[in-house]
């Protein structure tokens, strides 16, 4: 799979099956990758299944109902979705109505993301809705050339960050910059745009912006690890040996939160450790961050990289 392809986690309840096959069939004809739960997995099954599909996939779109609502599963996977945008706030997270809703009814967690909803907690018809949906992703129907990505005049943050987001997890970085940009500048005293517009610098390389972004960051809510680690990996970036100091103590105050058990801290001390020359310790951070986090290839390659410098097999 190409990675500019967007990768949709799409959560519903069955009794909507008919709307979220039309959504999920309009999302791949734009191009996307979507999973859903087509099959009725059985419970045992579903939730491994449901845990390896949300974790891949940096898009999660929930399509809210009455009967979502009262879903377990649903309640359940908008739950993990939000967990993982906690620790990741490039992922994205739309709910989509296709039943009419109270705003009080709505789970709190997903009250401070863009919705696809109608005025008066209602849903749009189908098609209107399967359109706002594919545009509020930056994708384009099939059928329609692409458009060209403009920030649009608007107070609107949730709006604005939704759509950097969109772009982003397309690799469409240049085009996200200055939807984040927006977004900093709308609300500088919020976490999210300036992690989101950290990271799209980071994928720049434009890495002293990058620093300054992550640090605003911090500055805002000094107890998220991947705040910290953004500093970590935006100073390492800048490739200069007076500064993986400072990088190693930024990835370590990231082991220090969140229990530890942000994988992604690990591997930047480990980077910072290994450009400072000190292999064995940076063996041992790699390590820590595969325990936490097995399937990732780039912590594996890091540590075949050390053990080679250290002179044994991987």
């Amino acid at each position: 799979m190409p990675e500019s392809v967007m990768s949709i986690f799409v959560s519903h309840s069955h009794q909507d099956d008919a709307s979220c096959h039309r959504l999920v069939k309009a999302l791949r004809a734009a191009g996307a990758n979507v999973w859903y739960d087509e099959h009725n997995l059985d419970s045992g099954r579903l939730m491994d299944v449901i845990d390896r599909e949300l974790r891949q996939r940096p898009v999660f779109v929930v399509m809210l109902s009455p009967a979502a609502l009262t879903s377990s599963w649903v309640k359940d996977e908008c739950s993990w979705a939000y967990r993982l945008a906690r620790q990741d706030p490039d992922r994205l997270i739309l709910p989509v109505l296709v039943g009419p809703l109270d705003e009080r009814d709505i789970w709190v967690w997903l009250q401070d993301f863009k919705r696809i909803e109608a005025p008066g907690g209602q849903s749009f018809p189908e098609d209107e809705r399967i359109r706002r949906t594919l545009r509020a992703l930056a994708l384009t129907p099939k059928g329609e050339r692409p458009a060209v990505a403009v920030p649009q005049p608007t107070e609107n943050l949730k709006e604005v960050l939704a759509t950097g987001r969109a772009l982003s997890n397309q690799k469409k970085h240049a085009e996200a910059l200055p939807y984040f940009e927006r977004a900093a500048l709308l609300d500088p005293q919020q976490f999210d745009p300036w992690m989101n517009l950290g990271y799209t610098l980071r994928q720049l390389k434009r890495w002293e912006r990058a620093v300054a972004a992550y640090k605003q960051a911090v500055a805002i809510d000094s107890n998220r690890a991947n705040a910290w680690t953004g500093v970590s990996l935006a100073l390492l970036g800048l490739k200069k040996k007076e500064q993986y100091e400072q990088a190693l103590a930024a990835a370590i105050r990231g082991t220090e939160l969140e229990e530890g058990s942000y994988a992604y801290a690990w591997n930047a001390m480990g980077n910072a450790l290994r450009g400072l020359g000190r292999n064995e310790e940076a063996l041992r951070a790699f390590e820590a961050a595969i325990a936490r986090d097995g399937t990732n290839t780039v912590f594996k390659a890091n540590k075949a990289l050390t053990l080679r410098a250290l002179g044994r097999e991987s």
